[in-house]
């Protein structure tokens, strides 16, 4: 049973993560976790009214709570429990805590475009270097099943950046199209193309998987990634590193348009 983190401004549309985080998993039982973040107050004061000021803080509305009410009855299957709980923090560290310490397998972050919630911006800012997968969904995607998806992996790295066989075996299912997409630069050596060839061809775990490899020669990673994202018509992105060269595709911010019109959701595992 898989367990879910989901963020959430006790709004209508913060709901409508749940239903991609059904479509990761495909099938699979999960728990979900629908954390209303809350920022930390500055003075020690503050700190010691926060028992006594939570009656004031924001509460989920009665349409809120009869949303969960008829998710939890259309999905009886895939979900086991929907929790809603605050969570006061001003950092990374607390954010992670939350995590290991609820054994939290798949975190989803809305990429906000035309609406940004001040709970959520923040939220999107502490989970960069959680413990876990991170699912970042364009605001205005559409809901759709996950067939086509692209792995991308980063040539210049000397480590073997394969997905863990868990997240492999969740991803290859029979229907879907798995499509390893190799972005390098011009002047980059034949050692180094070889080697993230070879982490691919001689994997044990992908033994059996039906997938492709498209190797794109370009100076620039964002626009070679975001050029296969058009031409391709791809569903999901997967990135094994948190801390790349994708991170336009999930920020929305000081990047270009075209990446942000892409609209496809980036699932970042380390």
């Amino acid at each position: 049973m898989k367990k879910i983190l989901i963020p959430t401004d006790l709004t209508l549309h913060s709901l409508n993560l749940i239903k991609y985080a059904l479509h990761l998993l495909k099938g699979e039982t999960c728990q979900i976790a629908l954390v209303h973040p809350v920022p930390l107050p500055d003075s020690i004061t503050e700190l010691l009214m926060l028992p006594r000021d939570e009656e004031g803080q924001e509460k989920a509305s009665k349409a809120f709570k009869n949303a969960l009410k008829r998710i939890a009855k259309a999905y009886a299957v895939e979900i086991n429990s929907i929790q809603t709980e605050r969570i006061y923090c001003n950092n990374s560290s607390q954010i992670r805590s939350f995590i290991v310490n609820n054994k939290i397998d798949l975190v989803l972050s809305p990429v906000q475009v035309t609406r940004v919630s001040d709970a959520i911006s923040q939220f999107n800012s502490l989970v960069k270097g959680v413990p876990c997968p991170v699912l970042y969904v364009p605001e205005l995607f559409e809901i759709n099943r996950f067939r086509k998806i692209a792995l991308v992996l980063d040539v210049e790295d000397k480590t073997d950046s394969l997905p863990d066989e868990t997240l492999v075996n969740l991803l290859c299912r029979n229907d879907y199209h798995i499509t390893f997409l190799l972005v390098f630069k011009p002047g980059t050596s034949t050692d180094r193309l070889k080697h993230a060839l070879d982490v691919i061809y001689s994997s044990k775990m992908l033994e059996g998987i039906s997938y492709s490899v498209h190797l794109i020669h370009e100076a620039d990673l964002t626009s070679g990634v975001v050029s296969f994202i058009d031409e391709f018509e791809v569903d999901l992105v997967v990135t094994c590193k948190k801390k790349s060269m994708l991170d336009y595709l999930r920020l929305g911010r000081g990047f270009s348009p075209k990446a942000i019109n892409t609209k496809v959701p980036l699932l970042s595992v380390r």
